[in-house]
């Protein structure tokens, strides 16, 4: 054999140094493919991830940068020296980045390695890239004009953005975070996220289009398949929460539920949000907000929750649909029912629909509905409760609704019995007139 090159000094030698040559060869071809199919293995989560994907995924298109890279390919955000064939494409820094990536993994609310292609203007991804609300992406609300997550972080006062460097800082030293760590990853595993709808950002979910694309904070790893994703696995679901959960109606509509417009309604097509959100907001961790200048209120969402698993039996007659007084006490809702996850027009994160129709809280203590000043927060409790009318059926909840969200996540047991003694006097009085 040509490769088997040796000094032999008879043929005996030869043979032998051949055979070990060849051994050597074998052996090192079952250790690659061992390696291979182990990486292969390990990159399962990745290749049906939204970066991996090889039709939707990831495809950078920067000056000096490769035209012929597949789509989904590791290097186009990963410049493993800073560098591809020997000079940096853009954009150029300098000097490499965090974890081999192409730009600075995160630097404030506004910039950061995801912003270079999660936009839709100036985008490296290729042909731009377009993400859209989840009242778009499940209330069906395709009025919204947000198309993108720089856009959704942008929102400044009173509109309302989830803070970046908050979680940064709630997640530094918490569950293998560090402070080099991006907060985008606080709710993302890059690797294994999933588009939602799949390969369709302009449209609504629907029943043939899912993806799950969040996993919970607490079980992050540096091992993709630890970091599994919420939601794609049984006991994830809304469904599986303790209690009932009711979807509400999509955009406009009295047939299609939420998320994705089919007639399922009872969670087992939504990831169990209400457990994922309470791994930061809870009851014992304390989360500073830098746009209130305070820690956020704790609250116990299984427990003791009038929207959780509290029984809200006692407020919450009068219930418009699909929820249905019959069955009060036992409804549970999740975060995303009220809540949007990236950023929104309204205070406190609040969707701009919710149960088929429009919210607007811009401050909380503006007009409501009927024109009377400090009613505002009826635009949100009047989607699933009567609360606008001239002499509601329901004085209690519609008091209720008079008071800020503290109303909503008492941050005591004992501040809650404090509102709801207000409540009844403001009520008293109402009937003595």
């Amino acid at each position: 054999m040509k490769i088997c090159k040796v000094t032999a000094r008879d043929n005996r030698e030869k043979k032998y140094s051949c055979n070990v040559i060849w051994l050597m060869k074998r052996v090192l071809f079952i250790v690659i493919i061992t390696i291979l199919q182990t990486e292969l293995a390990h990159s399962g989560a990745y290749l049906n991830s939204a970066h991996g994907n090889s039709t939707n995924g990831v495809k950078r298109s920067a000056a000096g940068f490769p035209a012929d890279y597949t789509t989904g390919l590791c290097a186009h955000c990963h410049e493993t020296h800073a560098s591809i064939d020997g000079a940096e494409p853009s954009p150029v820094a300098g000097n490499p980045s965090d974890y081999t990536l192409f730009y600075d993994n995160y630097t404030n609310q506004t910039d950061s390695i995801c912003y270079e292609c999660h936009r839709d203007l100036n985008s490296y991804q290729t042909g731009g890239l377009i993400n859209r609300s989840y009242s778009y992406r499940a209330g069906g609300w395709n009025a919204d004009s947000l198309n993108d997550i720089l856009e959704a972080f942008s929102y400044t006062s009173p509109d309302s953005s989830h803070s970046l460097n908050d979680i940064r800082t709630f997640i530094t030293g918490k569950w293998g975070y560090t402070a080099d760590s991006n907060p985008c990853n606080a709710c993302h595993n890059p690797h294994a996220a999933q588009g939602d709808p799949l390969g369709a950002p302009n449209n609504a979910k629907s029943s043939g289009s899912r993806g799950w694309p969040v996993s919970r904070p607490s079980q992050h790893s540096n091992d993709n398949n630890a970091w599994g994703l919420l939601g794609d696995d049984i006991g994830e679901k809304m469904s599986d929460y303790p209690g009932t959960y009711q979807a509400p109606y999509r955009y406009n509509s009295t047939t299609a539920f939420e998320p994705d417009g089919s007639a399922t309604q009872d969670g087992s097509n939504l990831a169990d949000f209400a457990t994922f959100c309470s791994d930061c907001h809870n009851n014992t961790n304390t989360i500073y907000s830098t746009a209130l200048g305070r820690n956020l209120y704790t609250f116990n969402w299984q427990s003791t929750e009038k929207h959780g698993g509290g029984a809200a039996g006692d407020a919450c007659v009068d219930l418009f649909l699909p929820y249905q007084e019959a069955t009060c006490g036992t409804y549970t809702l999740t975060c995303t029912d009220c809540h949007e996850p990236h950023g929104s027009p309204n205070i406190f994160l609040i969707r701009r629909i919710v149960n088929s129709g429009s919210v607007t809280v811009d401050t909380g203590t503006g007009l409501g509905p009927d024109g009377r000043n400090g009613k505002e927060w009826v635009y949100l409790c009047g989607q699933c409760h009567n609360a606008t009318g001239a002499i509601p059926i329901n004085k209690k909840s519609r008091q209720e609704c008079r008071f800020n969200c503290d109303a909503l996540h008492p941050p005591s047991y004992s501040r809650w019995n404090r509102r709801r003694e207000q409540s009844a006097a403001i009520k008293t009085a109402f009937l003595l007139k």
